[in-house]
C-alpha cells in the first residue's frame, strides 16, 4: 500500500535522525553516505511511483546524489528523461511531485527533457554535463537511460571536457586565494573536495572506474597514494558532515563561530575554543595539503591520457632530463634517490627553462619520494646549498618554485625552522594566511615589484626595486622575516639568528649578511613609525634615520615593508598607508641627503610659505599677524606645510567664525576635514560619532586648540569601499551639511552611540584583550598613549569621551587599522599624567569603554 507524502516525510525525518546517530558511533563517512543516499533514493522513488506521470520516462539521480555522496543538507539533484518533449500534463504532474519534495524539507534541483534535449543542454553547459556523467537510474526506462549515456559519450569532446574542468579548478583556486584561508570553503578551497571530484571526473570520463583501488590497479596511483587520498577524503568528509549538522543547513564555509562546535563533534574536546579550532584546522590543513600534492601527480597524468591539442614531442634538455610537451621528465626515475643533488638540480633546470610548467607526473612522484628521505646530510652538502641560494640569485619563477618546495615538504626538510611555521595560524585579527603562506605571499609581492609587467601596480616602489642592486637579499629577507613566529619570544630577534646562520652556510658576503640580518630584525620598524608616530615632526624622522643608518637600508626596508603589508590581508593595504610609507621614505631620504631639518628650521620654513600664500591671497600683514597670534607658535610645529597652506587662507577672512571644510585627497582616495569652532567639552568625540554615522573611517586626526580657545581639528577620512565619483560627491555634500550644523549648533550632552556595538563572528570567536600602554615623551607633560583593541564602530569616540571626562587634552591621534584590529596612538597632555593613581584611573575607564 503506497505511503502518503506525510508518512514519507515522517519516515525520512526519523530515519535520517537514526542515520546521524549511527554515524556518531561508527564515524565512517562512507557508511553515512550509503545509508543516507539509500534513504533519499527510497523517499524520492516512493513519491515518484505515487505521482508518476504517464509515458515512457526515466527518473535519475545526478551529481553528488548520483555518485552517492550526500551530506546532511546537500541538494538533491534529479533528472527526468522523456522519450519526447514533456507535454503540459506531464509538466504539471512533475511540478506537483517536485513541490511535494520541497514540502518534505528536501532541496531538489531538476533537469528534464528528451535525450536530444538533455544532450544539447550538456553540450552547452559543462556543469550540467558533469552532473549527467554521474547519473544513476532510480526508476523507469532502462532503455532511455542507456541511450542518454551512450549519446552523451558519443558527443562529448574529452579534450574540451578535461581542459574545461581544469580551468574551473584553477578559477576556484584563484577565487579562494582572494578570500580568507582561515574560514575555508570545504568544497572549493585548494585541496578541497572539488579537487578530489575533478580527479575522479577525469577518470570516469575516460571509462576508468573512479574507485581509488582501481586507479591504483591501472597504475595511475600507487597503493600508498590511493590510501593517502582516501584518508584525506575521509577527513574532509567528516568535517563537512559535522559542519552541515552544526549549521543545520547547507554550509560549506568553515566559519569561525562554527569551528569549535565542529571540532568538539570530531573529538577535540579541549576546554579552550581556540585550541579546539586550531586542532581542527591542522587536521583540515593536512588533508588539503595531501590532496594538492596528489593532484600534482594525478591530474596531469589523467589529462595526459586524453588526446591533447599539444603534440607529445620529446626534446633533450641534458643528459638526465628531457622535455615532453611542457614538462620536465627524468630518464632514470632512480636518479633522485641515487644522487640527491638532483632534487635541487632539476628545479634549477626548471628555473632556467621558464617556459616549462613543471615536472611530469612520473618524475614528480620519484622526486617527491626522494625528498621524503632527505636528512641533515642533504643540507650539509655545499652543492645543495649553492643550488638553493642560487634560486634567489636567479629570481625567475621564484614564487612558484618556493610554493612547490613548500607543498611537497622539501622546504621543511631543508630548513627545519620552516617546518615549525607550516600551517601555523595567526590569531591576531589581521593576518588571513597561515605563517608559511603569508611569507610566500610576501616573496611574491617582492618579485612583482621586480617585474616590469607589474610595475603599474606600485610605480614608485617598482622603480626603486628595479634600481636596487641586491634583490636576492630582499627575497631572502622576505623568506626569513617571520620564520621564527610561534616559538615564543621576539620573532624578529630569533629570526635574525636564523638568517645569520643561513647566510654563513650559503656563501653570502659579509655585506649581504649584515643587510639581511638587519632587515629581518627591523622589518616592523617602518610600518610602526609611519602608522603610529607623527612623521611630520623632524625629530621623529631623525630618530627613525638614526636606526636605519644608510640610504640602501632605507630603500630595502621600504620595499620589504610594502611587500609585507600587502601580503598580510588584502583589506589592510590602502592608499593612505601607502602614502604614509612613501612620505616617511622621502623625508628620510632627504635626511640622508644632508637636508637635515631641525624643528625650528621646519617651523620657520612653514611660516615663510604661509606668509607668501596669504600675501598672494590678498591678506594684509596686520591681518596675518593677528591670525598668527591666535593660532600660536605650536600650530606651526604640529602641522605640515600642506595642511597650513590649506588652513590659513580659509581662516584669514574671519578667525572668529565657526567653520568646517572638506577637500578630497586624490593620492589616498579619501577626504580631509577641517573643523574650526569655539572649544568646549567632548567636541572631538562628537565629531568622531558624526563621521561614524556617515560610515566614514578615521585614518588620522590632529586635534589642536588655538591661543584664543578655538579647536582646529583636522581629520583624514576613509570612504566606504568601491565608491564612485558620484558617491563621493554625494557623501561630501551630506557630510558638509552635517558639519555646518555641528559647528554652529554643537550637541549639548554626551551623545549615545547610534546602535549597540556589533562584533563580527571572527571577533566573537577570537576576542582580543585590549592593551593600553602609556609612556612619557621628552616634552614636559606630554605622553603617548597606545591602545590595541578590537576594531568596532565609534571606538575612537568612546576613547575621546574618556579624555573629556578626565580633562585630558589630545594633540594628535594616529589611527592604524588592521582589518578587525586597531593599534591607535594618542599624544595627550594633563598635569597629573605622571601620577600613578591617575594613570590607573585612565586605564580603568578606557578598558570599561573599549569593552563597551
Amino acid at each position: 500500500m503506497p505511503q502518503s507524502p506525510q508518512l514519507l516525510a515522517q519516515e525520512l525525518t526519523e530515519h535520517k535522525r537514526q542515520i546521524v546517530a549511527d554515524y556518531r558511533r561508527h564515524r565512517s563517512p562512507q557508511r553515512f553516505f550509503a545509508a543516507y543516499s539509500a534513504l533519499l533514493s527510497h523517499t524520492v522513488t516512493a513519491l515518484w511511483r505515487q505521482m508518476q506521470p504517464a509515458g515512457e520516462l526515466a527518473l535519475l539521480a545526478l551529481g553528488g546524489f548520483g555518485r552517492g555522496e550526500m551530506y546532511p543538507h546537500s541538494d538533491v539533484d534529479l533528472g527526468i528523461v522523456a522519450a519526447d518533449s514533456l507535454n503540459e500534463t506531464q509538466q504539471q504532474q512533475i511540478e506537483t511531485w517536485l513541490q511535494t519534495l520541497w514540502d518534505m524539507g528536501l532541496n531538489p534541483s531538476l533537469k528534464t527533457g528528451s535525450v536530444a534535449e538533455l544532450c544539447a543542454g550538456a553540450a552547452e553547459d559543462l556543469t550540467g554535463d558533469t552532473s549527467l556523467l554521474e547519473a544513476r537510474l532510480l526508476h523507469g526506462s532502462q532503455e532511455l537511460f542507456a541511450r542518454l549515456r551512450r549519446d552523451l559519450d558519443v558527443q562529448r569532446d574529452l579534450t574540451a571536457f578535461a581542459e574545461g574542468k581544469l580551468l574551473e579548478l584553477q578559477q576556484r583556486h584563484l577565487k579562494a586565494q582572494a578570500g580568507s584561508s582561515l574560514e575555508p570553503n570545504l568544497k572549493t578551497c585548494p585541496g578541497g573536495l572539488r579537487d578530489i571530484h575533478t580527479m575522479l571526473w577525469l577518470a570516469r570520463v575516460q571509462g576508468i572506474s573512479p574507485q581509488l583501488h582501481r586507479l591504483a590497479r591501472q597504475g595511475i596511483l600507487t597503493r600508498t597514494e590511493a590510501a593517502m587520498l582516501r584518508r584525506s577524503h575521509r577527513s574532509l568528509a567528516r568535517i563537512r558532515i559535522e559542519l552541515h549538522l552544526a549549521a543545520g543547513k547547507p554550509q560549506e564555509q568553515l566559519r569561525f563561530d562554527l569551528q569549535p562546535q565542529v571540532a568538539y563533534a570530531l573529538g577535540y574536546t579541549d576546554e579552550s575554543k581556540q585550541v579546539r579550532s586550531e586542532r581542527l584546522m591542522h587536521t583540515l590543513y593536512r588533508a588539503v595539503k595531501t590532496v594538492k600534492q596528489l593532484g600534482g601527480i594525478l591530474l596531469p597524468m589523467l589529462r595526459g591520457r586524453i588526446s591533447s591539442p599539444l603534440p607529445r614531442v620529446a626534446l633533450n634538455l641534458d643528459e638526465h632530463y628531457f622535455q615532453v610537451n611542457n614538462l620536465i621528465a627524468v630518464r632514470d626515475k632512480t636518479l633522485f634517490r641515487r644522487e640527491p643533488q638532483h632534487i635541487f638540480k632539476v628545479l634549477e633546470l626548471w628555473q632556467q627553462y621558464s617556459h616549462l610548467s613543471g615536472l611530469s607526473p612520473e618524475t614528480l612522484r620519484a622526486w617527491w619520494q626522494a625528498v621524503q628521505k632527505t636528512d641533515a646530510r642533504f643540507y650539509a652538502d655545499p652543492a645543495n646549498r649553492r643550488c638553493f641560494v642560487g634560486f634567489f640569485r636567479h629570481g625567475g619563477g621564484l614564487t612558484h618554485l618556493l610554493r612547490f618546495l613548500n607543498l611537497y615538504g622539501a622546504l621543511s626538510h631543508y630548513l627545519p625552522e620552516w617546518g615549525k611555521i607550516v600551517g601555523l595560524l595567526q590569531h591576531d585579527l589581521f593576518h588571513v594566511y597561515p605563517v608559511d603562506d603569508h611569507i610566500l605571499m610576501v616573496v611574491r609581492n617582492m618579485r612583482r615589484l621586480a617585474l616590469e609587467a607589474h610595475s603599474h601596480e606600485l610605480p614608485f616602489a617598482s622603480a626603486l626595486m628595479h634600481a636596487f642592486e641586491r634583490k636576492p637579499v630582499l627575497y631572502l629577507a622576505a623568506l626569513f622575516h617571520d620564520i621564527a613566529k610561534g616559538r615564543g619570544g621576539d620573532h624578529a630577534e630569533l629570526g635574525m639568528e636564523d638568517a645569520r646562520r643561513f647566510a654563513a652556510d650559503h656563501f653570502l658576503s659579509q655585506y649581504e649578511t649584515d643587510l639581511l640580518v638587519w632587515l629581518v630584525g627591523n622589518h616592523l620598524l617602518m610600518s610602526l613609525t609611519a602608522q603610529k608616530e607623527d612623521i611630520q615632526d623632524p625629530a621623529v624622522v631623525a630618530a627613525f634615520c638614526r636606526r636605519v643608518q644608510t640610504p640602501e637600508r632605507l630603500t630595502a626596508l621600504y620595499l620589504l615593508t610594502v611587500a609585507d603589508m600587502r601580503g598580510t590581508n588584502p583589506k589592510i593595504w590602502n592608499a593612505w598607508k601607502a602614502s604614509l610609507l612613501e612620505t616617511l621614505f622621502r623625508s628620510a631620504l632627504q635626511y640622508f641627503g644632508g637636508q637635515t631639518t631641525s624643528r625650528d628650521m621646519a617651523v620657520s620654513r612653514r611660516q615663510q610659505k604661509a606668509r607668501q600664500a596669504l600675501a598672494e591671497a590678498g591678506v594684509g600683514e596686520a591681518q596675518s599677524r593677528a591670525l598668527w597670534l591666535q593660532l600660536g607658535q605650536a600650530y606651526f610645529v604640529r602641522h605640515s606645510a600642506d595642511i597650513i597652506l590649506w588652513h590659513l587662507p580659509l581662516l584669514a577672512a574671519n578667525a572668529e567664525t565657526p567653520q568646517a571644510h572638506i577637500r578630497p585627497l586624490s593620492a589616498t582616495g579619501g577626504l580631509q576635514v577641517m573643523v574650526f569652532m569655539p572649544n568646549r567639552d567632548r567636541l572631538f568625540a562628537g565629531l568622531c560619532r558624526l563621521f561614524g554615522r556617515h560610515q566614514l573611517g578615521i585614518l588620522a586626526a590632529h586635534a589642536y586648540v588655538t591661543d584664543h580657545q578655538y579647536i582646529l581639528d583636522t581629520f583624514v577620512l576613509q570612504l566606504p569601499a568601491n565608491c564612485l565619483a558620484d558617491d563621493i560627491e554625494r557623501i561630501s555634500t551630506r557630510l558638509q551639511q552635517a558639519l555646518d550644523q555641528f559647528v554652529h549648533h554643537p550637541p549639548g550632552a554626551v551623545e549615545p552611540n547610534p546602535s549597540p556595538h556589533r562584533l563580527s563572528r571572527r571577533l566573537r570567536h577570537l576576542p582580543i584583550a585590549p592593551r593600553i600602554t602609556l609612556s612619557a615623551e621628552e616634552t614636559a607633560g606630554a605622553y603617548t598613549l597606545e591602545i590595541i583593541a578590537a576594531n568596532r564602530a565609534f571606538l575612537l569616540a568612546d576613547i575621546a569621551d574618556v579624555f573629556a571626562q578626565l580633562n585630558i587634552s589630545l594633540s594628535y591621534a594616529a589611527i592604524a587599522t588592521f582589518d578587525e584590529r586597531v593599534e591607535d596612538s594618542f599624544l595627550i597632555r594633563h598635569p597629573q599624567l605622571a601620577d600613578t593613581a591617575f594613570q590607573l584611573k585612565l586605564e580603568r575607564l578606557l578598558l570599561e569603554r573599549i569593552g563597551g
